[in-house]
Order: C-alpha cells, then sequence, then structure tokens
C-alpha cells in the first residue's frame, strides 16, 4: 500500500470518530443545561425529554379504571356557523338579556363540573347545561358520540310567539374514543336574546338548528 493510500485511509478513519466525539460533546452540554434549568426551577423547551423526565400526555383511554370521574366539558356551537363568528356556549351561564349585550357566552366553561363514568372499557358523560337564554332543545348523535339520556324542564323564556319552551338542562353521551372532541348531528336550539347586534339580529330571537360540538378535556380528570 502507498503513502498516499495509507494517508486516505487514515483520514477516512478518523472522520467518524471526530463525528461521533462531537456529537457526545453536543448531547452532554444539552444533558448539562437541561439539569441547571430544572435544578434553577426554569422552564427550558426540550429538557424533559433530555433527562428522561418529561411528565406524560393527558390520560388516555384505557389508562383511567372503571369509576367515576370529575372532568371539565363543554358543549358549544361552532363558530363557523355563529353569525358573528364566535362560539356559542351552553355550558357558560352568561345570559345577555341581564348584561344589557354586553356579554355574552363566547367563552368556554372551565369547571370540572362534568361527570365521566368507564365501566367495562366504555365511559359516558354527563354534561350540565346552564345557559337559560341560548338553549338546546334537542339532540342527535355524531361522530364519536351517541346520546345516552337527558334531563329537561320549562325554560324561563317563551319563543317569539309565546310558546312555552322545554330545554335541556342535562345531557349524557357514549363515547366511542377519548379524541376529545366530538361533532353531533343537526341539533334543534332556541336563542331568546331580544336585542341582538346585526347580523345576528337576521336569525334572533327564534329557532335554530344547527349541529353541536362536545368537547372533554382528558388532561384534567378528578376522581369523584
Amino acid at each position: 500500500m502507498s503513502e498516499q493510500t495509507r494517508l486516505n485511509t487514515s483520514v477516512n478513519m478518523d472522520e467518524p470518530t471526530d463525528l461521533s466525539r462531537r456529537d457526545f460533546l453536543k448531547g452532554a452540554v444539552g444533558v448539562t443545561l437541561a439539569i441547571a434549568a430544572v435544578s434553577a426551577g426554569l422552564s427550558l423547551p426540550g429538557a424533559g425529554e433530555a433527562l428522561g423526565t418529561a411528565p406524560q400526555r393527558a390520560y388516555a383511554a384505557t389508562s383511567l379504571s372503571d369509576g367515576r370521574y370529575k372532568v371539565n366539558a363543554n358543549l358549544y356551537i361552532s363558530k363557523n356557523f355563529v353569525l358573528i363568528k364566535k362560539n356559542a356556549y351552553f355550558t357558560n351561564p352568561t345570559d345577555p338579556n341581564k348584561t344589557g349585550g354586553k356579554q355574552i357566552p363566547d367563552s368556554p366553561n372551565t369547571s370540572l363540573d362534568a361527570t365521566l363514568v368507564v365501566s367495562g372499557g366504555k365511559a359516558t358523560v354527563t354534561v350540565p347545561l346552564v345557559n337559560e337564554c341560548f338553549m338546546l332543545l334537542s339532540a342527535k348523535d355524531g361522530g364519536g358520540a351517541s346520546i345516552k339520556g337527558t334531563k329537561t324542564k320549562t325554560a324561563i323564556y317563551k319563543d317569539t310567539k309565546g310558546n312555552t319552551l322545554t330545554r335541556i338542562t342535562e345531557i349524557t353521551f357514549g363515547l366511542a374514543s377519548m379524541s376529545g372532541s366530538y361533532a353531533l348531528g343537526r341539533c334543534e336550539e332556541y336563542a331568546a336574546y331580544r336585542n341582538p347586534p346585526f347580523p345576528m339580529s337576521m336569525l334572533v330571537p327564534g329557532h335554530l338548528h344547527w349541529p353541536a360540538t362536545l368537547a372533554v378535556d382528558f388532561s384534567k380528570v378528578v376522581k369523584a
């Protein structure tokens, strides 16, 4: 083997070693920084992964044993249907008739006031519907969520013709998965907002027939 050949062979053999050494030093620095950040109480992106201490994500469906749990859940009409382009929540108690229209139920409820029941690998969630002004009158099954039962009461508001309305105050869904988001079928709602702004005023007050969305936050589940 010539001197030039031996030289080229030596260089090719050394290159992987240099790369490995650089990778090792880079990894060591990363772990050192992660340890320092955690020790100082700082939040460094990727620190948990570097140390292997990153918390597991939200509960998986199969990780919940049989039992009753408290969970946050919301039922709403998507802003894609609402004329003012804001979500309308049945689970938010804000009544615009009582706030002079200054507040509307456009934000989700954040309480753990829904009940999740897991039994034999199946789950149901019962959601209270607390808005008196924006009410759900009927609902239909949708993708991943089937209606198992409802509770109703006479609404405090009547329709524009003076007819009594019966609204759903509590609804129970059977969940086919723990995806957290479920589109229902075409529901019937009634919005009793007396003096809504334009363009909402073209439809409200009145009966509506929009599909609802169920959202369940499985990241915070508390044993009931």
